[in-house]
């Protein structure tokens, strides 16, 4: 898909009198709802934009590089605010915010930009990461920041399944049910399963899966029909037939949230570029 029909909204200038602020964020998404302010429970967005608030004594609105769903977690989240403060260095915000927020959200680098920049507008790529463990292996700082299976699936199916979705699709197969995106077509860059090891020394599954954008519970879908299949020993021409039938019914369970993380975000036009042009990386 060429990069001129993602169909963004032109930028806006920056305000007069204000600052762009862009901030990268760390946190543990099974103690909020999700990334986006809500009405009824406590999400990610607010508490950043309740702490600028304390430190400045500005309201402002924290704009992400995209949602995250309630449970999923973070380790390069992307966000800008707009602010007329002009005491505080750039610099300062994600050491003076850190003394405020909770420890489960953490401000990685604060930096000042300018009206080119948009932590949503102007992404060129986003990668997510989907992390397992085995049931028995498990121990007591996992909770929640991975998932569980009894036994790993044959990794070559998996790796069969995750070359077929490179490329170009209509992911409508693999979309929730709460999707609003007319169209369901996006470009997947990499995607690949390893097997790693964790801190402790545990092995651990995991998908990573680098790509435009996403659509609603998208990556999740992936992960849990890839899994599903590869346990039932499903043939990849098979998985790649469901893919191309744009059918839901064709998916698998949904993975649970506490195996993924937004990873990292990509703002260089030239990274992926490749991918436009044909060719490999």
């Amino acid at each position: 898909m060429a990069r001129s029909d993602w169909k963004r909204p032109a930028l806006e200038p920056l305000g007069e009198g204000l600052r762009r602020i862009k901030m990268t964020v760390s946190y543990h998404g099974g103690h909020y709802s999700g990334w986006q302010r809500q009405t009824n429970a406590i999400a990610v967005a607010q508490v950043l934009e309740e702490a600028v608030t304390t430190l400045i004594g500005e309201t402002v609105e924290i704009v992400g590089s995209g949602r995250t769903d309630s449970g999923v977690h973070a380790l390069g989240q992307v966000c800008h605010m707009d602010i007329a403060n002009t005491r505080l260095p750039a610099k300062k915000f994600a050491v003076a915010l850190n003394r405020i927020l909770p420890p489960d959200i953490r401000i990685l680098e604060s930096s000042e930009v300018d009206g080119s920049f948009h932590a949503r507008f102007t992404t060129m790529a986003r990668t997510y990461r989907y992390y397992f463990k085995r049931h028995d292996e498990v121990n007591g700082f996992d909770a929640t920041l991975v998932a569980t299976v009894k036994e790993f699936p044959p990794k070559e199916l998996l790796d069969a399944y995750a070359k077929i979705i490179e490329g170009t699709h209509d992911f409508s197969t693999f979309t929730g049910s709460g999707d609003l995106c007319p169209s369901k077509m996006r470009d997947i860059y990499e995607s690949y399963w390893r097997l790693e090891e964790d801190r402790w020394g545990g092995e651990l599954l995991s998908y990573t899966i680098t790509g435009n954008a996403f659509l609603y519970k998208m990556v999740r879908s992936l992960v849990g029909t890839m899994m599903t299949a590869a346990h039932e020993g499903m043939e990849s021409e098979e998985f790649r037939a469901r893919l191309e039938a744009k059918d839901r019914s064709g998916a698998g369970r949904t993975a649970s949230a506490s195996g993924l993380y937004l990873y990292r975000i990509s703002y260089d036009a030239d990274e992926y570029a490749w991918f436009e042009e044909g060719g490999t990386p």
